[in-house]
């Protein structure tokens, strides 16, 4: 009896509710003054309590009596129950979605795996729409049927990279700084952007390579201009050429170690 009584409770009704609705069943119709004497409840609280379940669909009440009321059919009941939590369900969920706070904390995932890191790098291809960004000097070989089917999706693939590259046979728009080949020898960078909403970028140092996978917009923005200012660096040093390079220089560190030249 207990455990009925608390498997009600579950889908709605109050301890008293799921007493009277067991007692109807039981004993078939009743009225307020036989279910208090039955229950040993207060009349008030057992009225206020038939009121209730009627409204709710859960008893009827007897025609041409003096207020006598009968379970209704448990079957018929917990389909109407079933149909209306779903119904509820969904316009919950519906109305919720609308509320909810549009801000959502961005993943900012740091890969160490050289196995996790390809493996990110061909999902984010693979979902790609519209665009794809890279800036890289590893051979592109290894995701060239990932880079394929993109392109045959209608994703548009922008690359850079200082030395020229190959474009497979694909059409990729490639640009390029020095006019020798690269020869993948000593690998260290892949900046990757997708749909301007994710963003990849993989550093390698000897043996050691390792990567950070986001969505965060600012992070985003940063290496997306930094592949955008690097091929307009080196369309611009095409226009100009040879006194390209030392008309721009501003004297740094930076400019001492890593300059293209």
């Amino acid at each position: 009896m207990e455990k009925i009584v608390n498997r009600l409770i579950k889908v709605g009704f109050s301890k008293t509710e799921a007493m009277i609705y067991i007692t109807l069943l039981r004993i078939g119709k009743a009225n307020g003054y036989r279910l208090a004497k039955e229950l040993e409840l207060s009349k008030s609280t057992i009225y206020q309590s038939l009121e209730t379940m009627y409204r709710n669909g859960y008893i009827l009440l007897i025609p041409n009596s003096s207020k006598e009321y009968e379970a209704k059919n448990p079957e018929l009941l917990f389909e109407e129950i079933e149909r209306h939590f779903f119904e509820n369900s969904l316009n919950l969920k519906r109305d919720l979605k609308k509320i909810e706070n549009p801000i959502k904390e961005n993943y900012f995932y740091k890969l160490e795996d050289n196995e996790k890191i390809k493996a990110t790098l061909k999902n984010i291809i693979k979902n790609s729409k519209k665009e794809i960004y890279l800036n890289t000097d590893f051979d592109l070989q290894e995701i060239r049927e990932d880079l394929k089917n993109a392109i045959d999706r209608g994703v548009r693939v922008i690359a850079f990279c200082f030395n020229k590259l190959d474009n497979m046979g694909l059409r990729i728009e490639i640009y390029h700084k020095s006019k020798e080949k690269e020869s993948f020898k000593n690998p260290s960078r892949i900046m990757l952007v997708a749909d301007l909403n994710k963003s990849l970028v993989v550093t390698k140092v000897g043996d050691k390579i390792s990567g950070f996978y986001t969505d965060n917009q600012v992070f985003i923005n940063i290496i997306s201009e930094h592949i955008h200012s690097d091929i307009y660096m080196a369309k611009l040093a095409q226009i100009y050429e040879e006194t390209f390079n030392e008309k721009i220089k501003i004297d740094t560190l930076q400019e001492k170690r890593n300059f293209i030249v």
